[in-house]
């Protein structure tokens, strides 16, 4: 089919509305929630791919500020905002995002509370403050005192923060659709208003009738928005005009014309807007009347910023809320169905076990880190019994929990562990930092100063260089390899905010300069024993980061030939090494290093520190 034959199909399907429907919807993560006249269904698509639905019935009868016309705009706007933020929260227990795990309740909805406030308050800058002083701005340029416009010139403020308003909603509209979470988001809106247009044009509710039909709904809350935002311009003009018309004292006059007196009254008059909004809403949808197109053309170009075109999954999930409220609205019998209660640790680790019987403890253990991680709580938190696993989160730990019983790391199945107190990204292309790391970078840090010039030599992850920059303030240059290593390491200087210079060099070929420490955790496993390691290590863990060749020694003959030359007179190499080869790395570096090996907490020898000797 043809673009414009999709097209005409769309267009005929938003015109062939042959019945009627109340049923109103927003998007969320994910999914869909549809509100009917006795119930509301939100449907979302889990980790899994399976559709998930909650559907709550509605009271019977609305209360009467909620019936009256006007009023019942600001009522609705105000329980519409309310109830909207829950109904993200509680999409956001199926996708995963950011929930209340510890059993705050209280402490959750008055962080959703002071969000929602934060959002409106940012709203009212960008659409009232922004263009009051973006039109300051241009009667500035213009050698013009923004309070003292003569009053018969005064509608000129109205008109120019009006055009500044339309601006700064277009832009912000096509700024947060850059985002891929709002652009799914707006996928589903999509969903959502071609799934009523299907219905209204009285076609069977299946995917494919559904993708032919119109995104534009004359009933979008994006219209909606547009609506106020053109009428508070228009009263404000309608004001200005009256004001310079009508014969009022001139020093009501100068008061009208000062910006901070304009700002209170356009917040005074956003119940009156919103409540004709509303209304003019309600009419628009109820009749296609002449008059009323330029209104709906207006609000159409709109909702074509605030929907896209979504993907067949994304229509199943919008069916299936619609049909839920479709079938319960017409059946009062029907029961409500929720998402599945959240669990507590104990229950999980219960399932988990009789899920995998054979599991060690020290795979039990790292199940256990791994629920810290998801949830991000600490050890202590695991045996609260408040703390509790959302089902989304379930689903997730349940997947990578598969993956930890089958021997992964439970960092590589994060994809993030913790060092020196701040997170690093990690993946199979760079080795998980150990607690012995913790040790040389405790060793590296006492010879960082401020001015100091570090290199983190075969980085990894970038551990070492990177927390150099963030305890230190220095400047560090992070060489390795592996490409693969590289880009993890940009990622985890990016996520610590630590900058660094970053090089793609085999040990010192690519490095210039000298530098005052040189930091190295290079691969010093014996050739011949990483097929003897555990399979966490062996099966998962980049083996090119873990190959020091048939003695282990390889990196180090490089460290102990070419390293001089790299430091300053006065710097210092520190180094990992393997438990037992202190004796075989104080050989190949006593010729031109004092040399001084340290041990880790097992008594092994896990760290050397060399410095230059002056005569060599």
């Amino acid at each position: 089919m043809s673009k414009n034959s999709k097209e005409k199909g769309r267009a005929s399907c938003a015109l062939k509305s042959v019945r009627k429907t109340k049923i109103g919807g927003q998007a969320v993560l994910e999914g869909v929630m549809m509100r009917g006249a006795s119930s509301m269904a939100l449907a979302c698509r889990d980790e899994t791919g399976n559709i998930r639905l909650d559907t709550t019935r509605l009271p019977a009868k609305k209360p009467w500020y909620r019936k009256v016309p006007f009023i019942r705009g600001v009522v609705n706007l105000v329980v519409s905002l309310v109830s909207g933020t829950k109904i993200i929260g509680k999409s956001a227990e199926i996708m995963v995002e950011d929930v209340d795990t510890k059993g705050n309740g209280g402490g959750m909805g008055w962080m959703m509370f002071v969000s929602t406030l934060l959002g409106i308050v940012l709203a009212l800058a960008l659409f009232i403050v922004a263009p009051t002083a973006a039109t300051r701005g241009i009667f500035w340029l213009a050698n013009i005192s923004y309070d003292a416009v003569p009053s018969n010139l005064v509608w000129l403020k109205s008109l120019l923060e009006g055009v500044f308003k339309l601006l700064i909603l277009v832009l912000y509209m096509v700024v947060v659709t850059c985002m891929k979470e709002i652009k799914r988001v707006f996928m589903y809106h999509g969903a959502e208003h071609k799934t009523i247009a299907c219905y209204e044009a009285g076609l069977e509710l299946n995917v494919e009738n559904v993708k032919k039909c119109s995104r534009y709904h004359d009933r979008c809350g994006t219209s909606f928005i547009v609506f106020v935002v053109v009428l508070s311009v228009l009263l404000m003009l309608a004001f200005d005009i009256i004001f310079a018309l009508c014969p009022v004292s001139e020093a009501f006059r100068d008061l009208w014309g000062t910006s901070w007196f304009r700002i209170l009254f356009k917040l005074a008059l956003l119940p009156v807007t919103a409540g004709i909004s509303y209304e003019m809403l309600m009419l628009l949808a109820s009749s296609n009347f002449f008059l009323f197109v330029p209104l709906k053309w207006l609000g159409k170009q709109f909702q074509k910023l605030t929907t896209r075109e979504p993907d067949e999954s994304m229509c199943e999930v919008a069916i299936a809320s619609f049909n839920a409220v479709l079938e319960m609205d017409a059946d009062p019998t029907i029961p409500e169905t929720h998402f599945p209660e959240p669990i507590s640790v104990e229950e999980f680790r219960r399932v988990l076990t009789q899920e995998h019987p054979d599991l060690t403890a020290c795979v039990k253990g790292d199940a256990d880190w791994l629920i810290c991680a998801i949830l991000n709580i600490t050890k202590q938190d695991l045996s609260n019994p408040n703390v509790k696993i959302p089902f989304g989160w379930l689903i997730r730990l349940n997947k990578m929990s598969e993956r930890v019983a089958n021997g992964e790391p439970w960092q590589y199945a994060v994809g993030a562990t913790e060092f020196y107190g701040r997170t690093f990204k990690v993946d199979k292309n760079v080795l998980i930092p150990r607690q012995e790391t913790e040790l040389v970078c405790e060793q590296m840090l006492k010879y960082v100063r401020p001015d100091s010039r570090v290199l983190d030599l075969c980085c990894g992850s970038g551990v070492l260089g990177v927390t150099a920059v963030c305890e230190k303030g220095c400047k560090a240059t992070l060489a390795d390899l592996s490409k693969q290593a590289v880009d993890v390491a940009k990622n985890n200087a990016k996520l610590n905010k630590a900058k660094v210079n970053i090089v793609k060099s085999d040990m010192f070929s690519h490095i210039k300069g000298k530098f005052d420490v040189i930091a190295c955790n290079p691969p010093y496993v014996e050739t011949a024993v990483i097929d003897a390691l555990d399979v966490s290590v062996k099966d998962y863990e980049p083996h090119s980061a873990l190959d020091g060749g048939a003695d282990g020694l390889d990196f180090y003959r490089i460290l102990a030939s070419q390293a001089r030359s790299h430091l300053t007179d006065g710097g210092t190499l520190v180094l990992e090494i393997g438990y037992n080869q202190g004796d075989a790395v104080s050989s190949l570096l006593q010729d031109k290093f004092d040399v001084q090996v340290l041990k880790d907490y097992g008594g092994n020898d896990r760290i050397v520190v060399a410095k230059p000797r002056v005569d060599k």
